[in-house]
């Protein structure tokens, strides 16, 4: 196997290891059981996260005192190995993007209307029929084993005591059925489309019968980026090609196709007849033909700028891509989300639901489910605030009308 081909196949594997043997565990075809922790049990800091022996994560499940959710990322420093934490925390090229997705949502004021008599804040939606506490979901990411040794099974369902919409990756450490059991709420299942359309039906299928109500396609990873804080840290992809933990079953041996079309879509849309969104939209013209070849929405990301670096912030491209969808799809969007404050822009410039990524990886890697929990509580109670002050009783009540544009 000639090196380009083999970057290419460890780069789209399912998780991450350390150069000292962490792959193999990674590795495994078997569904990895969830490891449930006692609310307030006495745990040592660090143990082998499910199914990954030698990788210390932590362990600890309690809630957590936040302040901000910038400053959780110092703190999880301090318990996640350095290689995961570099994994997670870093992104692509000069990490441009990545500091620009927070950045662009300062240069975007509010303007409060008060006196508007409203006394509460209803923060629900219902979201392609489904009803969720608040507009925040926690968007795909790989390995949370990474972060606590309950992995997945912890982060789904510390989202779904919050009331939110877990969006599950396929790159995960835990099974789609596993998650889904933490998980009862409403859910999506986010693929890395495989080469092989029999692998690819049989992922699908599973995703449908274990209650994912829609699908996200990940469009915008057919290459591997250049992280180098990987590669300074000696972290690396695991070596084993096309295996996807996550949705292992003795199929896991086809790469990901490189090739994306809009054939992909309605093979997706056929096989499962679900609601297909895509992730990685980023320009009008993409979105709009999302629409007309059937999409049920976009997720406008640019990977947490992780995938090519120099791109516009996901808040910036936002409102030309609200303009392109004309109310005919739903729009999520990553990227940058660290305030109440942001949550509400983004919905005031056409989003339907916002999601967030690093922050809940960091909750969960301080207290576990619970952590998770705290993430999402504390960012609604942000948007609560931002929406009383603001003068908006509602979310569909939020509009551009509410920012100095």
């Amino acid at each position: 196997m000639d090196r380009k081909r083999r970057d290419f196949l460890s780069a789209t594997a399912a998780a991450v290891t350390l150069s000292s043997g962490l792959p193999a565990a990674l590795a495994s075809t078997e569904p990895a059981s969830p490891q449930a922790a006692p609310q307030n049990a006495a745990t040592p800091s660090a143990a082998a996260a499910p199914g990954v022996p030698g990788y210390a994560a932590p362990t600890e499940i309690k809630s957590i005192d936040i302040i901000n959710l910038r400053e959780l990322e110092p703190a999880a420093q301090k318990v996640i190995p350095p290689g995961g934490f570099g994994y997670i925390s870093s992104a692509a090229g000069d990490e441009w993007t990545k500091c620009e997705n927070e950045a662009a949502f300062k240069r975007v004021t509010i303007a409060p209307q008060y006196l508007s008599g409203y006394g509460s804040a209803d923060r629900s939606i219902t979201l392609l029929g489904a009803k969720l506490a608040m507009p925040i979901a926690l968007s795909p990411m790989a390995a949370h084993a990474m972060a606590h040794a309950t992995a997945e099974v912890g982060s789904a369902k510390g989202t779904g005591e919050a009331g939110a919409l877990y969006i599950a990756g396929s790159l995960s450490t835990n099974t789609l059925e596993e998650i889904a059991q933490a998980h009862p709420a409403p859910k999506w299942f986010q693929i890395y489309l495989p080469a092989d359309r029999g692998v690819a039906r049989e992922i699908l299928l599973r995703a449908k019968a274990s209650g994912y109500l829609a699908i996200v396609l990940t469009i915008d990873t057919v290459v591997p980026s250049n992280r180098e804080t990987d590669r300074r840290n000696h972290f690396r992809w695991m070596q084993s090609p096309g295996n996807y933990p996550g949705v292992s079953g003795g199929y896991s041996q086809s790469p990901t196709k490189r090739d994306l079309d809009w054939d992909d879509v309605e093979f997706i849309q056929k096989t499962t007849g679900l609601p297909v969104l895509l992730k990685g939209v980023m320009t009008p013209q993409l979105a709009a033909a999302a629409v007309e070849h059937g999409c049920a929405g976009v997720q406008v990301s640019n990977h947490g700028g992780r995938q090519l670096d120099d791109v516009p912030a996901s808040f910036t491209a936002l409102p030309r891509i609200a303009e392109a969808v004309k109310g005919r799809a739903v729009i999520v969007i990553d990227g940058g989300v660290r305030r109440g404050q942001d949550v509400f822009k983004a919905l005031a410039l056409g989003a339907d639901v916002v999601a967030i990524g690093r922050p809940a990886l960091y909750g969960l890697a301080l207290g576990g489910w619970m952590g998770v929990q705290g993430v999402f509580q504390h960012l609604d109670g942000e948007l609560e605030m931002t929406m009383r002050l603001a003068g908006a009783r509602a979310i569909s009540q939020i509009s551009p009308h509410f920012l100095s544009l």
